[in-house]
């Protein structure tokens, strides 16, 4: 009865580290970037696809779309 307690008991550690490999390849990581060491600031740019159209602020702190083309 007590080895079969173990057998048991060993086999789902087994199986749930067995999991836990397999979940870990299956979950996208995420990385951070590191920001310029001079300004602090990370500079985002928001564009369509293609990167014709971007969006910007222009000097009155407005939002606005400029065309690449």
């Amino acid at each position: 009865m007590t080895t079969d307690l173990y057998t048991k008991a060993v086999l789902t550690v087994i199986a749930l580290a067995l999991s836990a490999i397999a979940l870990q390849h299956a979950i996208p990581s995420a990385f951070a970037q590191a920001y310029n060491s001079q300004s602090r600031v990370q500079l985002v740019a928001i564009c369509n696809p293609d990167g014709q159209n971007c969006a910007d602020i222009n000097s009155d702190y407005q939002l606005r779309i400029t065309s690449g083309r």
